[in-house]
C-alpha cells in the first residue's frame, strides 16, 4: 500500500465525528484482518455512501435501500462482501442518533435485504451423505485385493505372512468351539432303550 492510498484510508476516520471515526477504524481493522476486499477502501466508501443515501432519503426508505443496493451492485461485490458492508451499516444505524431522522423503516428493509442475500448464498453441506453405491465400490476393491493377495503375501517376510494368514483364517474356516465331557449328557435322568437311568 503506497502513501497516497494510506492517506485516502486515513481520511475516513479523521473526521470531527468521533462516533463515525470509531466505526470506520473498526471496519478497516476487520478488512485488514480478514483480507476479504482486495481494495480496503471499497467497504469504507460504501459505508459512507450508504449513510449519505439513508440520511438524504429517509422519507422514502424503499427508494433509499434500492439506491444503496444499486451502489453495491455497481462494484460487483460477492455476497459475502455485501453482507459484510450491510452488517456494518445496520450496526451503525442501530447505535446512532440522527437529528430529526427516523431510520427504523430503512433498518427493517436493510434487514430484509440482508436475509435475502443470506438465502442466495450457496449453502455448505456438512455431513453430506455419500452418493452412489459405496457397497459395490468396496466389493470391487476387495475383490481386486483378494486376487492379488498371493503376490502380496510373497513379498512379505515369513512372520508377517503368518500373522496375516492367522488373521484371515476365521473368515475361511469354521470357528472351532470347545466341548466339555458333559455336553449333550442328561443332567438328572436319561432314557435308553425305553429304560430310565438315574445319573449319580
Amino acid at each position: 500500500m503506497n502513501a497516497s492510498e494510506i492517506e485516502v484510508l486515513e481520511r475516513y476516520f479523521q473526521t470531527k465525528n468521533e462516533h463515525w471515526n470509531s466505526y470506520t477504524r473498526e471496519i478497516l481493522c476487520e478488512v485488514m484482518q480478514q483480507g476479504n476486499f482486495e481494495n480496503p477502501e471499497i467497504p469504507l466508501r460504501l459505508f459512507s455512501i450508504s449513510l449519505d443515501i439513508f440520511q438524504n432519503q429517509h422519507r422514502t426508505p424503499l427508494k433509499a435501500v434500492q439506491e444503496y443496493a444499486a451502489e453495491t451492485d455497481k462494484l460487483n461485490l460477492t455476497i459475502d462482501q455485501k453482507l459484510f458492508v450491510n452488517g456494518w451499516v445496520s450496526r451503525y444505524l442501530n447505535n446512532s442518533e440522527f437529528d430529526d431522522i427516523d431510520t427504523s423503516e430503512i433498518q427493517k428493509l436493510l434487514r430484509s435485504q440482508t436475509e435475502k442475500l443470506k438465502n442466495e448464498k450457496p449453502k455448505i453441506e456438512h455431513n453430506k451423505p455419500l452418493t452412489g453405491n459405496i457397497r459395490d465400490t468396496l466389493k470391487e476393491m476387495i475383490q481386486k485385493e483378494i486376487t492379488s493377495l498371493p503376490d502380496t503375501l510373497k513379498e512379505l517376510d515369513p512372520v508377517q505372512r503368518l500373522n496375516i494368514i492367522c488373521k484371515l483364517i476365521p473368515y475361511v474356516l469354521p470357528k472351532v468351539e470347545s466341548v466339555t465331557h458333559t455336553q449333550g449328557e442328561p443332567i438328572n435322568e436319561t432314557e435308553s432303550n425305553g429304560a430310565k437311568w438315574q445319573v449319580p
